[in-house]
């Protein structure tokens, strides 16, 4: 009997062992296998990473021109108060998808085999921090919500890199949605929305620190802008962005529809992605 009883567990473990073993090796936004701990296979991350283009180096803006900056920060429209901001991928497509799946459906369980190919991402253009920060999200729409999603990505970068959260960044007032809101009537939005409640202990800790401040996704650079003011208000000597995806500036045009990300450059109203 004590035979069958062990034989039958072992049927069981290989099956699981299979089961995770046919998740693990599946690209995560096509299904394609993907072989020696890939998360993502050659065709997407070409497609929604794009290795080979430059990041703006101030708002993390994809760029298919050979410019170091985008045309919003050239003309002074990009996000303040921040040494830098970095997006990994491309917001379109089945990555656009991933991150609407993680946070509009409930699906945080998502992110869990993002932590080394971010962290990775992240160390190469950034400096390494003193803390990881996350946009935190109102009660109210935690409570909806359930969780937030920065919080997750950065408790994914915590775990993978060794580096320490810092979680005195609150968000004290709840805002309207910002869909089709322009960067100033973003910026009026979020006055006075983001505070540090922190022991005298916590504030230390901010204090001359480089710190890596974490969201989903960035459009005008808005909700980014006022948390790294804030932060620096208390005593945070630099302040880096990083998110999972941003909008893409195409190459030699001053105004260009890109319709899979809701945005027209050069256009005072321009978003249609919903960020809280």
């Amino acid at each position: 009997m004590s035979g069958s009883i062990f034989s039958l567990w072992q049927d069981i473990k290989d099956l699981a062992r299979s089961l995770l073993y046919d998740k693990e090796s599946a690209c995560l936004l096509c299904a394609t296998h993907v072989s020696g701990g890939q998360v993502f296979c050659d065709d997407c991350k070409q497609t929604y990473f794009r290795p080979d283009l430059n990041r703006c180096s101030h708002c993390g803006k994809l760029l298919e021109s050979q410019h170091t900056e985008c045309e919003d920060c050239v003309a002074g429209r990009g996000p303040k108060g921040m040494e830098q901001a970095v997006a990994w991928g491309h917001y379109t497509g089945a990555w656009r998808e991933f991150i609407q799946n993680v946070k509009f459906k409930s699906q945080p369980y998502l992110l869990k085999r993002l932590g080394p190919p971010l962290g990775d991402f992240a160390l190469r253009h950034l400096p390494p921090p003193n803390w990881i920060v996350p946009v935190p999200l109102h009660d109210e729409r935690l409570g909806e919500r359930g969780f937030n999603q920065a919080a997750a990505m950065a408790s994914l970068l915590h775990w993978e890199l060794g580096i320490p959260l810092w979680e005195g960044l609150h968000r004290v007032q709840p805002t309207a949605p910002q869909v089709g809101l322009s960067r100033k009537e973003r910026l009026h939005n979020l006055e006075s929305v983001f505070q540090i409640v922190s022991s005298s202990q916590g504030l230390k800790q901010i204090q001359g620190a480089r710190v890596w401040l974490i969201d989903d996704v960035t459009t005008t650079g808005a909700t980014l802008e006022h948390c790294a003011k804030v932060l620096k208000r208390s005593g945070a000597a630099q302040v880096y962005g990083l998110v999972l995806a941003a909008g893409l500036e195409k190459g030699q045009k001053k105004d260009y529809s890109a319709s899979e990300f809701g945005v027209i450059i050069g256009s005072d109203r321009r978003e249609s992605v919903t960020i809280f």
